[in-house]
Formats: C-alpha cells, structure tokens, sequence
C-alpha cells in the first residue's frame, strides 16, 4: 500500500457478584471485564485457555485504543477508559473500580493477571501483599482477566438490541449509567413510536413494531426472539428489564422466571435491555464502519476482507510494520517483530537516547497534526535539527518507492537548507514572504533525495516528537531500567546483560555467549543450543565430554550439529 509521510514543522466502589468460576467486574467500552479461575501457571496460554473455556476473550497488558498499543497485539480486544495517563488496562479497571491507578491496591483485582504480549507469563497483581508486575510462570491457580461481548437478542429497525449486565440495583439510574457506559443507548417500557408512548421518556429510543396496537418492549422482544408475547416464557429474557419512567423508587421493568417484575429496584445484578445503531456497536473487526439509514457497510483494512473484516488475507504484503520491523502473519492478524529501541503494534515508536518518535498512520493537515501530537503529549517533530534528521534517517522507510515529506516553518529568506542528516539534508529554493512558511520538502522521489517546496494544505502522514522520562512505576524487571515517552503510552526496559524481553523477563542465556568461539547461541526453554558452524562439523563428536556446561546445566549432544546445556 502506498502511503506518504509528512513531518509538519514548527469513583466507583465494588460490589462484583460470582458465578461459577467467573467473577463479573465492570463494563467498559461494549466489554463487560470478569475475573475468571485459571488453572496451572498464570501462562499467557494458560490466561487465553481460560478465558475461551468461557466462550470470553482476553484482553492484554495494554488497552489497544488509540495509541495504547506498545505491549498489544491485534488477537486481544481494545478496551477504552481514563485512568490518568497509563495505557495500562489493570490500571484502567482499577481507576473504574477503586478510584485508584495503582491496580496492586484495589482488591476487586486481588491475583489477577492479564496477557502480555512478548513473555511467555502473564502480568499480575496482589492486593493482599501489594506487589505488581507478578510475573505469572511463577503463580498457579490465580485469576484470568476476560472480556465478553454484551450478548446479542436481535437487530429491528435500525438498532441492534442487547442484554447488558448491570452492577447493583435494577433502578432506572443504574440501567441509565450501564448503556451509556457500555456505548449504547436505551429503550423504555413503551416503544414511543405513534400513540405507543405510555411509560415513555422523550431520552429513550422509538422503534417501530408488527401488528396494528401497540406492544411494550419486552413483548416485542420476546415475540421476535421466541414467538410468544408472553415475555416470562422466553429463556432469551429471563432477568432483564426495562427504564420504567413511571416506576416507584426508581424502578425499572422486568420479566423473571415466575412472571412481570414492576419492582426492579428490589433486585439487583440484573440485565438491561440496551440498543444502538449499527455502527455504534462497532461491528467492523478490522475496519471502518460506515452508517447508512437503516444499515451499515465496513470498509476493512488492508489484509482483511469479509462482510465484516473478519477474513484474513495476505496481511503483510502491504508491509504494516515501521521502523524497520518484520511482519508475521498469524491466525488472527498479524504481528510486528520490531527492532532494538522500537515498539508499538507496528512499531511505530522510536527511542533515541532522550527522544522518542512516533510515526503517524492517518494523514492530517498540519493544523489537526500538531493538535493530535499534542493529544498524546508530544509536538510536531522539527526537521531543522540535525539529531532529527539522523535519527529520521535511519528509520523511515525508503526501500519501498514510497515518498516521504517534510514540512519547516521558515523565516523569511530566499533559501532554506537543512543541514546534517543525510538522506535528509537538502537545499531548496523558496519564494520570498513577508511572513513566516510552511515548506514541504519530498523526500525518496525518483529524483533522489534532493529538497523541492511543494504547497502545505493537502493531508499527509507525520511524526510526534515526546520526551523520554524515567517512569514513575518502574515496570522493567532484573533491574532494567525503564524509561517511557507520550504520556507513558511507550515504555522501553533497558535491560541488564543476561536478561531481554519486554520487562527484561526473561532470561537470555546467550547474552554473553556461552558458546566455543563463532558458534550461534539459541535460546532454549531453560537453557541454550549452541550450533557448529556447517564448516566445522566432523563424522563425529564429543562436546559433553568437555564439560562445555555451566553448573547446574545437563549437557546434550545434537548428533554432530551442536549439543543442549539444560537446567534440571
């Protein structure tokens, strides 16, 4: 896919209820977040087996929205919230939940652990104790997060119904607050089309329904969902109500198993009857939705296909991955290997020495540009410095016939050069102005890189120039030193030799490398390989007799290719 880049120039207390094994905790963003029991360590794969065991997903150490993506990948679901600055999602379900960013006080979370992209073990926390960063290979038996879908009754007239659990009370307040906080909207007791508008509010949704009287919403549900208007008797209702503007108490209307409930507020932990448009549901898995009257179509992403983006096709010939990461195609998307210094979902974020990057994806105009690098605590980079142009340089992509800009606000000269920075550096004419300029400067045309000005007003792709600060919580762990940039959505671990991964947790046995001279170190599960060189090899081999291993480790031949140091 073709793409220019331009660098414009110049609270709520707890109360979860159990089922099972399953723990509700809040809804956020269309997600309601539960706490499910794992069992074995608290290994990614052991995290996602729990939660699929429940017909859940996952979501991951990061939240996914937005920028949000640095410790993310595309197989885990993008959850929304503020939580103060952190990209975190235990920190974003303990703002919601205890009024508190530190997810190791909040005891709603008490030995939960969350899928972390990058590490074999998931991230935990320990209210009782108070330690985070837990790493989870060394914990059993502990808590998955999950997520689940609100679940689905039917789509009539332009909106989509669903059931949405609610926290607390069935009053009218709380069913109010789930479907706002869920994205949707509500309906009332009364549909409100027509005459239909007894035990109707002018904040709820109208809808239009079959047969010539009017009918109450749970009736019109019940007769779509299971043929009869006797809403009790459909399975698909049990336990879910209404708003009832005119309820006692505040109470909302429902159906159980044993008949009609005019007093909700009398139960709690219920469901809501919530409803939205088709795009307000965001049904488009990798793509845009766009809305039409009664209908809508996705316009999906490069890679995928399908009514609803839900098809992958060859996802990586269109090359995602920035800065010079590699792209691997997976079951459900793909992901990113990025290198040294480099993170994000596409590895769109750069750190050099005390400046981090950040590579756009959209294409703005350069007033909206500066006002999105702004929005994730940064500015517009500015390409008249030379480390810019060096680190730029380095990073953005010129193999792919793709022209990169740059734009420069200029005083008022004749000539604008921009020194240092090769393939950056250009000289180029400007025409003379009483004020200061916008000037584009294309950038790997087929010309070269020589400088030309070009108008400023059309969209292009841009890079977010932060900071890079010591990070409040050191997340790094073996005492790597953790730095992070953009409001603390990018963390980097400088990690100390022994150690690599994204925490530094996970020990790298090669780093230095254990092996006989020019031989490769490959990491093993506990332990290395080290590979002979083709031209070495011999009929055959002693290695082990050599004691090559070091204490602790179990040495073992590979025939005449190598031979294993293992621990146990």
């Amino acid at each position: 896919m073709m793409w220019r880049l331009v660098l414009f120039v110049t609270a709520l207390g707890w109360s979860g209820y159990s089922q099972g094994e399953q723990e509700y905790l809040t809804t956020l963003e269309k997600w309601d977040l539960f706490k499910v029991r794992a069992s074995g360590p608290m290994t990614n794969a052991n995290v996602q087996a729990a939660c699929e065991a429940e017909g859940l997903w996952h979501p991951c150490y990061y939240t996914g929205h937005g920028t949000c993506t640095g410790v993310w990948t595309s197989e885990c679901v993008k959850l929304d919230g503020s939580d103060g600055g952190s990209c975190r999602t235990l920190s974003v379900l303990s703002n919601s939940l205890c009024g508190t960013v530190n997810a190791h006080e909040c005891k709603a979370l008490d030995d939960t652990f969350v899928y972390q992209p990058g590490s074999q073990s998931a991230y935990g926390v320990d209210y009782d104790t108070g330690h985070w960063g837990m790493e989870g290979a060394n914990h059993t038996d502990k808590y998955a997060l999950c997520a689940g879908k609100q679940e689905y009754l039917t789509t009539w007239d332009g909106l989509t119904f669903y059931k949405v659990r609610v926290k607390g009370e069935m009053t009218n307040t709380n069913l109010v607050a789930t479907c706002e906080l869920s994205g949707m909207s509500y309906p009332c007791h009364g549909t409100g089309l027509g005459t239909c508008t007894s035990h109707w509010s002018s904040d709820c949704l109208r809808f239009s329904h079959t047969g010539s009287s009017c009918q109450n919403t749970l009736t019109f549900l019940s007769s779509r969902l299971c043929g009869t208007t006797t809403a009790y008797r459909c399975p698909a209702l049990q336990n879910t109500y209404v708003k009832y503007p005119s309820g006692y108490h505040d109470s909302t209307y429902g159906v159980t198993t044993s008949g009609w409930d005019s007093s909700g507020y009398r139960s709690s932990d219920r469901y809501a009857v919530c409803a939205a448009q088709h795009c307000d549901i965001s049904p488009c898995l990798h793509g845009t939705c766009v809305q039409a009257l009664k209908n809508h179509t996705c316009v999906c992403d490069a890679g995928w296909s399908g009514e609803y983006c839900d098809t992958l096709t060859d996802i990586c010939s269109s090359n995602p991955c920035l800065s010079g990461g590699t792209c691997v195609t997976e079951e459900t998307g793909y992901s990113c290997t990025c290198p040294p210094h480099t993170t994000g979902n596409n590895c769109e974020t750069v750190l050099h020495t005390d400046k981090c990057y950040r590579i756009s994806a959209d294409r703005l105009p350069n007033q909206e540009a500066t006002m999105a690098c702004e929005d994730i605590h940064g500015h517009l980079v500015k390409i008249n410095d030379p480390v810019d142009q060096q680190v730029l340089a380095g990073y953005l992509d010129t193999g792919r016939n793709v022209s990169f800009w740059t734009s420069n606000k200029i005083s008022t000269m004749s000539l604008c050069t921009c020194a240092d920075g090769a393939p950056l550096s250009a000289t180029s004419p400007w025409m003379y102005s009483a004020a200061d300029q916008d000037m584009c400067v294309l950038l790997d045309s087929e010309a070269g890189y020589t400088g030309t000005y070009q108008p400023c007003a059309e969209e292009h792709n841009y890079v977010c120039q932060s900071e890079a600060v010591t990070c409040q919580i050191n997340e790094c762990q073996n005492g790597g030193n953790c730095s992070s940039c953009f409001g603390d959505s990018s963390v980097f671990c400088d990690c100390p030799q022994g150690f690599t991964g994204t925490f530094c947790e996970t020990v790298d046995w090669c780093d230095p490398n254990p092996c006989p001279l020019d031989w490769a170190c490959v990491n093993q599960n506990g332990g290395i390989y080290c590979a002979v060189p083709s031209r070495e090899r011999t009929s055959s081999s002693s290695f082990c007799a050599a004691a090559p291993c070091g204490p602790g480790l179990t040495c073992k031949e590979d025939d005449t290719a190598g031979y294993f140091c293992l621990s146990g």
